[in-house]
């Protein structure tokens, strides 16, 4: 199904026609009646609040409602260009309150919320605002297609591979969709229900997910056609220029043979037949085993981002208790020769960021921004907010500078703040030269500096981070590379312990 779109007045009689289109929409993609019901809900509140709220009493307005449909799932944005919206102004539904008084804000958040799998809001300026709602098609578990006996866990390993062993020869190849339900299966038995990418489980959306190039996949496979290993390269959308390499697992009996770096080796080929600029890594620092494979592949590192993953995700048979929140190393290797940009690094990281780029083998220029025109815009500020509940973290993309860009941002960290989350990622365009001013700015708010990403969400990404009352013992982050640990050092000193 192709994306489609509906423009209606800010008249509440519209509301039944919508939900009707809405509804065959949902239908033919495949969703039961109970999910359909949900999503119709999270319309109505959406649509309502767009109609009650976002344009002057008695002003004459449209706005649009875009169906995207996936394979996977259905994304409905209700877009509009009302009134200007401060993300500080979603309240979290109070019981207590909503007993006191006739009309509690929150309610409406809250039916979304509970209604749809995943709900973000976009400042866009100019172009106005957007709310997304996202459905999840229902897949079955990895549970549902075979025994217990057939996917209970691999046994402890009682014997040491050794170099000397004559190993079992493997072949390294694309994995094909009818084979999701043993690369599922070989997760479970790996990692039970501990790993984060939890498609993996789903065989069927596995497969629709490889079926249209989200991800690209490599299995290490035995001559009695045994899948032994897998590894994956995940695309946020189809014409995204990166993609990150992960979704690694392998049979313990396996480990240890090289297998996982000729699978990332073979996916390398495959990114650059699919079109990819460069690939990047999230290791976790619970354990430098992945960090390794990254290294050894020729991934560099170039960022550490503090606190990211909550504590209870902890990995099946590598660490079953984790002493606090997770951090990651972010690590790029470029698929194609790489222009030489001209940056906009603060004075005061200039050297940490040079480094850096010393260690990615890319030759950057650097510039000093005139001092009277690094704030001089009349661009609207677009704000690109992310909430991830289960990680309990947010994102925040300023996609454009604008002279309200600080006052937006303190007015959304003021509501994360609230919301109590334990850590917040900032993106900005290094090749900006508004950069500098507003990287002072963000460290005089708690922000501190994270490293860099090219191609990221933007050519070059500069990324801050805030912790939120989480403080960290950082003789418990694991890391690999000396360049990882010399970034460490440099961001440790840097870290503000921010109070709500």
């Amino acid at each position: 199904m192709d994306t489609s779109e509906i423009t209606i007045p800010n008249d509440i009689t519209y509301l039944p026609a919508v939900q009707a289109y809405a509804e065959e929409v949902s239908r033919l993609l495949g969703f039961n009646k109970k999910d359909i019901s949900m999503i119709l809900l999270a319309l109505e509140e959406a649509v309502t609040n767009v109609i009650k709220h976002a344009f002057e009493k008695g002003e004459n307005a449209t706005f649009k409602i875009i169906f995207k449909p996936k394979s996977t799932c259905l994304t409905i944005i209700v877009k509009d260009k009302g009134l200007p919206y401060e993300p500080e102004l979603i309240h979290d539904f109070n019981i207590d309150e909503a007993f006191e008084h006739k009309s509690v804000p929150g309610l409406g958040s809250l039916l979304m919320k509970k209604s749809v799998d995943e709900v973000s809001f976009y400042n866009l300026g100019r172009e106005g605002k957007e709310l997304h709602l996202t459905k999840y098609l229902p897949f079955k578990k990895i549970t549902a297609y075979r025994t217990l006996e057939e996917i209970e866990a691999f046994p402890p390993i009682t014997k040491t591979v050794s170099k000397s062993d004559t190993p079992i020869k493997t072949e390294i190849r694309l994995m094909k969709p009818d084979e999701a339900i043993e690369v599922s299966r070989l997760f479970y038995r790996c990692y039970g229900y501990s790993y984060f990418m939890d498609a993996i489980y789903y065989p069927d959306k596995l497969a629709r997910l490889i079926s249209e190039g989200k991800i690209i996949s490599a299995v290490s496979v035995t001559g009695e056609n045994e899948i032994v290993g897998h590894v994956g390269v995940v695309r946020s959308e189809n014409n995204s220029r990166i993609a990150e390499v992960g979704m690694a697992a392998t049979k313990p009996s396996f480990r240890g043979l090289g297998s996982m770096g000729k699978m990332v080796s073979f996916l390398m080929e495959e990114s650059r037949k699919a079109g990819l600029e460069g690939l990047f890594g999230e290791a976790v620092c619970f354990h430098t085993y992945s960090q390794k494979v990254g290294y050894a592949s020729g991934f560099k590192d170039c960022a550490i981002l503090l606190g990211i993953t909550p504590k209870e995700e902890v990995f099946k048979g590598i660490m079953e208790n984790a002493p606090q929140r997770g951090s990651i190393v972010y690590s790029f290797l470029p698929l194609i020769s790489q222009k030489t940009p001209i940056l906009y690094a603060p004075p005061w990281h200039m050297e940490f960021i040079k480094g850096i780029y010393r260690n990615l083998d890319i030759d950057a220029g650097f510039a000093v921004p005139e001092e009277d025109k690094s704030c001089a815009t009349k661009e609207q500020c677009i704000v690109k907010t992310d909430i991830y509940p289960s990680d309990n973290r947010a994102e925040i993309k300023l996609a454009c500078y604008g002279l309200d860009v600080l006052d937006k941002t303190k007015g959304i960290m003021k509501d994360l703040k609230r919301r109590r989350l334990d850590q917040v990622s900032l993106y900005l365009d290094l090749e900006h030269p508004m950069s500098v001013h507003l990287c002072g700015e963000f460290e005089k708010m708690g922000f501190f500096i994270a490293g860099v990403m090219p191609m990221l969400y933007f050519n070059h990404t500069l990324i801050l981070q805030y912790l939120n009352n989480i403080s960290l013992d950082y003789s418990q982050i694991k890391l690999y590379s000396e360049f990882a640990k010399n970034m460490l050092n440099y961001i440790k000193e840097h870290t503000l312990i921010c109070k709500v």
